[in-house]
């Protein structure tokens, strides 16, 4: 068989599996079905690599009886000596040849493989002894169960949630980090919830197995046996240091990354330098200097969302971090509080604040902690950290606890405004249906004025249009363009409809997995009214399946009677671009936008990426000259940076 996308080729089977046997409209023929089926089998046999979600070799779910201790071996799982400075690491170069490597924030993993079969995994533990995650790892996403590789074969990594499945696993803001979401899912007994959070699986060491001297090329060889391996550059002098850094923090928009591993290239080398009992010396860890700034606490503002939870944020008196001025940081919800801020936050609490990632404002540290009796007794004064009655509505809160034991404080109120113009603001948002011109503030002053009390009333705006269009920041263009944005939005798919009603865990993305499977509004609700189990198709597990089934569709119902649903055109599918990722970047001259430009790739069996990788094709950047971090990286990583003409001539044409 030809150069094969292998994860393109499984999808498109399982997909078809999925409609034949649990929507009953098929979307493939049993004779291509054959034929793909055979392919895979084919490229199976002739790789060695097998993936857990092959159609070929389905692995359930187990629930385990326990979590075992293991002894680590052959060699322990050391930690690495840190620093902070580019000085420091030229210092322990020595003028050596180095491996700079992206410095994953996860959990550290060990996997084993003996005659080609996965027979064992297990965490990083104490470094000698670890947990058992043998049946958990067969649960992750890009995890190989067999490979060509007939000998032992023994590779280290990392269990991480990439950035963009973290952010379809947290919209409601339930884990305080990627980190905190992988740990908890490789410390429980039932493996399903590993498939659930998305976690990934990357390689930066083999510790058994490789005849190679260069660490570079163990990484390059067990890529080849199908593991995703650390993006890394090779052979990095004194001199290219700071630039070398530069370019693996650029990947912090793809992976939860803090910093960069320096290695010795050089594997005998490095490990004839021996080690402590706490780190290795054959590498150092680089992690930026991060700048702590002292503040005190105010109060706790909660911040309602379209399903009722409130978000607990904290509210300090003004600091300068980094470049810019904040006063607030998100806590996330009611356990982080606690955790951060003890049993009481109160005004005036000292707190040490960061910018997690150089981007968000975080509170690492607080205190010291004191009761609400400490407090009150010392003539403080409570921050607020635990209302009673909703901040929006004035009625009663409720503290909720999720099965994985967090804790949320609830609005019971199903009519609560707050909810309602966070359900409006997603309904009519990007996530939504991106209708123009109606922005949060908007939201507000139209519930506010009584002309919306469910999502329904805004197809009811136009009777109101005289009195709007005499309203304070309003006029007769900007009101006539909104209500013209609202009249096109009647006119949607159904997957930007699904994603728009706000059902918790469903976003966009799921919801066009969900209309792979049906193909009507009405299709979907019957599913949900005869509690079709959701979770047996292969995107989605029990917690999605139940936020389906709790949702109340009375209000989106209401609204489905508006809509005209559009079936999307079906373009022509080639395979011209099968095996091929590109990463794009900067201004396009020939496509509108680089979504255009993303679905013909995809649409010709391609992949499109948001950063460089060492399974990067091609760089699309019209401005090939440009010293952008992109460029960079591509240059570094020896990849291709063609112009989006050139693209188009020999790719699309």
């Amino acid at each position: 068989m030809n150069k094969i996308d292998y994860g393109i080729l499984i999808k498109q089977l399982n997909e078809a599996a999925d409609a034949y046997y649990n929507s009953g409209t098929p979307i493939m023929s049993d004779t291509e079905y054959d034929i793909k089926i055979d392919k895979l089998r084919e490229f199976e046999e002739e790789t060695g690599i097998i993936f857990s979600n092959s159609p070929t070799q389905k692995v359930g779910a187990s629930v385990l009886s326990s979590l075992k201790k293991v002894q680590i071996t052959p060699k322990p799982m050391l930690s690495l000596e840190k620093c902070h400075s580019y000085v420091e690491i030229a210092e322990f170069a020595n003028n050596r040849p180095m491996i700079a490597m992206v410095k994953l924030d996860g959990l550290s993993v060990r996997i084993k493989y003996n005659n080609g079969k996965l027979i064992s995994a297990n965490t990083r533990g104490n470094g000698v002894e670890g947990t058992d995650i043998t049946e958990h790892i067969k649960q992750f996403q890009n995890v190989p169960l067999e490979i060509p590789y007939q000998k032992e074969l023994i590779v280290d990594g990392e269990a991480i949630i990439k950035i963009p499945d973290f952010e379809e696993i947290n919209k409601n803001n339930e884990f305080k980090n990627p980190r905190n979401a992988a740990a908890g899912a490789l410390n429980v007994l039932d493996t399903q919830l590993v498939k659930d959070r998305k976690l990934s699986f990357i390689a930066w060491d083999v510790i058994v197995g490789s005849n190679y001297k260069l660490l570079s090329e163990k990484l390059a060889e067990i890529q080849s046996y199908g593991f995703e391996i650390v993006y890394f550059i090779t052979d990095t002098l004194v001199d290219e240091i700071k630039s070398a850094n530069n370019i693996i923090m650029s990947f912090k928009d793809e992976y939860p990354c803090d910093g960069v591993v320096w290695k010795f290239n050089d594997t005998e080398y490095g490990d004839s330098l021996g080690q402590t009992s706490h780190h290795f010396k054959n590498g150092i860890a680089w992690k930026p200097e991060v700048e702590v700034v002292e503040s005190r606490l105010r109060h706790i503002q909660w911040q309602p969302s379209r399903n009722g939870i409130l978000c607990p944020v904290a509210i300090f008196d003004e600091v300068e971090l980094d470049g810019s001025v904040i006063s607030r940081a998100t806590l996330h919800n009611y356990s982080v509080m606690r955790d951060v801020l003890g049993p009481c936050a109160y005004v005036g609490e000292p707190l040490k604040i960061i910018k997690a990632n150089m981007i968000i404002p975080q509170i690492i540290e607080a205190g010291p902690h004191y009761n609400y009796g400490e407090v009150i007794s010392q003539g403080g004064v409570s921050a607020n950290d635990a209302p009673e009655y909703c901040p929006i509505c004035g009625r009663p809160i409720s503290l909720i606890v999720s099965e994985n034991g967090i804790k949320n404080m609830f609005c019971e109120n199903p009519l609560c405004e707050g909810k309602l113009v966070q359900r409006l603001d997603h309904y009519c948002g990007k996530r939504g249906l991106d209708i123009k011109g109606i922005s949060e503030a908007t939201l507000e002053k139209l519930v506010n004025w009584g002309w919306i009390k469910d999502l329904d009333d805004i197809y009811n705006l136009k009777d109101h249009k005289q009195e709007w269009m005499r309203k304070d920041g309003f006029g007769a263009k900007s009101v006539e363009n909104i209500l013209a944005a609202i009249e096109e939005s009647k006119n949607c798919n159904l997957e930007n409809f699904i994603s728009a009603i706000g059902i918790p865990l469903i976003g966009l993305n799921v919801a066009k997995e969900i209309c792979k499977h049906v193909s009507s509004y009405e299709e979907f609700r019957k599913l949900v009214d005869n509690k079709y189990d959701f979770s047996k198709w292969d995107t989605f597990g029990p917690e999605k399946c139940i936020a389906i089934r709790k949702y109340d569709f009375t209000e989106a119902d209401k609204v489905a009677k508006y809509i005209t649903f559009i079936q999307p055109e079906v373009e022509e599918i080639t395979n011209s671009l099968n095996g091929i990722t590109v990463v794009i970047t900067g201004k396009l001259n020939n496509y509108k936008n680089r979504a255009a430009l993303q679905k013909e790739i995809e649409n010709r069996g391609g992949k499109v990426s948001s950063s460089i990788s060492g399974s990067t094709s091609y760089l699309i950047n019209n401005d090939i000259n440009s010293m952008s971090t992109k460029n960079i990286a591509a240059k570094a990583a020896g990849v291709p940076i063609i112009s989006e003409q050139e693209f188009i001539e020999k790719f699309l044409h």
